[in-house]
């Protein structure tokens, strides 16, 4: 994480960022996949065998999963984090088994019972992954740490590919953010101005050293399996983070995914294709 605060005591600062850091602790400790003690790595393991009681926080969490899981008509679907490897050379050539983890995976398969934060698994190969949500919760939380301390003009970047601006640049009414050119990192596809919102990005792959495309590998249309590998990206402005990340990478799958009366005000999506030539092409989706 970089963050930029202005016209704030230095050691004001140095408090900010020591409660932000011992936040974005604590939910590392919940939501981390990669620590094998986490809450979400305990519930993965054992709640296809029984009801598991957890945290009000991550109870919340897979419940705001859920509900964007319904939005998107099942295109964001966080339960299906054991697809990813599958996809990636488990066998990804093999319909049968295919079949068979899409049957036995995805948020479908998620019970709720809000009474006592409990969750089961109904499917073997259930696994919640935080990768598509825990930065948008992340971001929540650090934008809600600076408005209770009174910060008004700050940037904040998690690896730049998830940005929150809350007020201005001090020498503008707002914060330009770029999105940069993934064939030429110096350039630009599009700058947005953003300000007292957040702007989440997500894409298809990378570009190595030689300058070719890589795909990423863990994007994917969870419906059906079909692995979406084209080079482009997709911005969301809102000013809820949770909302940019998640629907940032629910609109890279499936352009249409969001319903008719789902309400756009206030926000933007757009997409950054390129062509067989690396040219790119800037779509406005919203």
């Amino acid at each position: 994480m970089d963050a930029v605060f202005i016209d704030i005591d230095e050691k004001y600062a140095d408090i900010l960022l020591s409660g932000i850091k011992n936040k974005l602790e604590e939910i590392e400790n919940i939501l981390s996949i990669y620590r094998p003690d986490s809450e979400l790595s305990i519930l993965n393991r054992t709640a296809h065998k029984q009801d598991v009681v957890v945290s009000r926080y991550l109870y919340n969490a897979i419940s705001e999963c859920m509900n964007y899981y319904i939005l998107t008509d099942r295109v964001f679907d966080a339960g299906r984090a054991k697809l990813t490897g599958y996809i990636q050379g488990v066998g990804k050539n093999e319909s049968e088994e295919l079949k068979e983890m899409l049957e036995t995976s995805g948020m479908e398969l998620v019970e709720l019972k809000k009474e006592g934060s409990i969750i089961r698994y109904h499917g073997k190969n259930v696994k919640i992954d935080s990768g598509g949500f825990g930065k948008g919760l992340a971001i929540r939380e650090v934008k809600r740490i600076l408005l209770s301390g009174g910060v008004e003009n700050a940037l904040v970047s998690f690896g730049e590919s998830s940005v929150l601006a809350l007020g201005s640049h001090p020498h503008g009414n707002h914060w330009p953010v770029a999105i940069a050119n993934i064939f030429d990192r110096k350039t630009a596809a599009k700058v947005t101005r953003i300000s007292n919102s957040s702007i989440s990005t997500s894409g298809t792959g990378f570009v190595d050293a030689s300058g070719l495309f890589k795909p990423a590998g863990n994007i994917f249309k969870p419906i059906t399996g079909e692995p979406v590998d084209d080079p482009r990206t997709v911005s969301f402005i809102s000013d809820d983070p949770l909302e940019a990340e998640i629907l940032s990478t629910a609109l890279l799958i499936d352009s249409e995914c969001l319903p008719a009366d789902y309400d756009r005000s206030g926000k933007e999506a757009f997409a950054v294709m390129y062509d067989s030539r690396n040219n790119f092409i800037v779509n406005e989706i919203f």
